[in-house]
């Protein structure tokens, strides 16, 4: 019997879908694709195709980006008709909450998470062109601290350079705190796991 026909004989009785994990696809248009290669220097793009980055999602009916899975898949030439490329992304459902042929809305990460020191952007002073920080030392005296700052996350500034961990930053009553001068420190908190260490806010 010919290969053909055993196609004209054969019928297509079931498709196997796979429903835990389940894998979303999407589309990268050009520009946020270049954006996203750029990041492989950080352990993505080109090195490994970015399957290591994080990768949220949400259904049509919900408000925020609250489900997380890993990418999957890249595909490894852009569309010339549409400017865009094919990737995938793969998500736990032990619950069923998705199924085949649904629609979301997914946000990629454009490098691995790190961990950075954050700050309240009043917390931030200028001196001319540069950035600074007020921290209290272990005699409660404000030492002024310049720092490079990086993009928000969270509503919380991100610094790349010029402060420690450790550092205790004064995030209220910078109009009253000078530099050298002793104050009065009252430990506050920010609601975020990745802030820079205890928190000071000078009286």
């Amino acid at each position: 019997m010919s290969p053909a026909e055993t196609s004209g004989n054969t019928s297509l009785l079931a498709t196997i879908e796979s429903i835990d994990p389940i894998r979303f696809e999407f589309t990268l248009d050009e520009a946020s694709y270049l954006r996203y290669g750029h990041s492989a220097e950080d352990g993505g793009g080109a090195a490994n195709r970015g399957l290591t980055l994080p990768v949220k999602l949400k259904l049509i009916d919900e408000s925020a980006f609250s489900r997380e899975g890993k990418m999957d898949f890249v595909d490894n030439a852009i569309d010339r008709s549409s400017g865009t490329i094919r990737a995938r992304a793969v998500f736990a459902n032990p619950d069923g909450r998705f199924t085949t042929g649904m629609f979301a809305r997914v946000r990629m990460a454009a490098a691995p998470p790190k961990n950075a020191l954050l700050v309240p952007d009043a917390a931030i002073g200028v001196e001319q062109v540069r950035k600074f920080v007020l921290v209290v030392d272990a005699e409660n005296v404000a030492r002024p601290k310049y720092v490079s700052l990086g993009p928000v996350v969270d509503g919380l500034r991100v610094v790349t350079e010029g402060l420690a961990p450790d550092d205790n930053v004064i995030i209220n009553g910078l109009m009253r705190a000078r530099a050298g001068a002793k104050v009065t420190p009252q430990q506050s908190s920010i609601a975020s796991a990745s802030t820079v260490g205890p928190q000071i806010g000078a009286n």
